[in-house]
């Protein structure tokens, strides 16, 4: 287990990919099927200037239902993700 530890906090819109993105690089592996995040919690313990850190990486649900509940992820967060789908500008 690594010593440092960092939480990032994904965001996007619903459907657009951050689950599928953060399951390849926390588990190596691409899901076989869409299934929506409400909140969703990985580890990824990676090297960055020579020393171990965990990146614990908060999923969060895209849906609009969900709009009130994302910010309560936001505390203690040391990077926030923003990611959008280029291809559905009215996002």
């Amino acid at each position: 287990m690594a010593a440092i530890r960092k939480k990032l906090v994904m965001v996007c819109d619903g459907a657009r990919g951050k689950t599928c993105l953060l399951i390849v690089f926390s588990r190596e592996q691409f899901p076989d099927v869409y299934v929506p995040t409400v909140f969703e919690n990985n580890v990824a313990d990676i090297e960055a200037d020579g020393k171990q850190v965990g990146l614990e990486l908060w999923d969060t649900a895209g849906q609009e239902d969900y709009d009130r509940l994302r910010p309560l992820s936001y505390p203690d967060t040391d990077v926030i993700l923003m990611c959008f789908s280029i291809d559905s500008p009215d996002f």
